[in-house]
């Protein structure tokens, strides 16, 4: 494997990894009355941002879905710490902020990346004959 196909560490898959098992451990902290759980999830939003954050790194920092995991997270970080009214009152920032994306993905496309699958060609299958005096077995494309 050479460096250009090496996958990131960085991905959504370990954020998603992470987030399950670190959301498992604050409950069993609680069922266990180590700690009051209730005060850590409410940092619920911290894990719609690392997934923003994951798929910026992986796909680029023009990356619309990223950027609507980090709206989601500035949506909860702003409903749950915020002042009160503030999200009623600036929701319209959360669709200049879209503008702005697909606007500058407009001006400056993004590489296609290759579908998982298309750009590999499917091998060959085998299919081994049911007659006891043909011993051959034929290639189908």
């Amino acid at each position: 494997m050479n460096v250009q196909e090496r996958r990131p560490l960085f991905s959504t898959k370990l954020v998603f990894g992470l987030t399950v098992l670190a959301v498992g451990l604050i409950l069993m902290a609680d069922s266990l009355h180590w700690y009051d759980a209730w005060h850590l999830l409410t940092w619920w939003p911290l894990a719609l941002a690392a997934f923003g954050l994951a798929r910026l790194a992986q796909d680029g920092i023009l990356s619309l879905r990223g950027h609507v995991w980090l709206a989601f997270a500035a949506a909860g970080f702003i409903s749950q710490f915020g002042p009160w009214g503030l999200l009623e009152r600036w929701w319209p920032g959360f669709i200049i902020w879209g503008g702005i994306i697909v606007t500058l993905r407009a001006i400056f496309p993004q590489p296609k990346r290759p579908k998982k699958g298309k750009d590999i060609p499917p091998s060959p299958r085998t299919a081994v004959s049911g007659d006891a005096e043909s011993d051959t077995t034929q290639v189908r494309p």
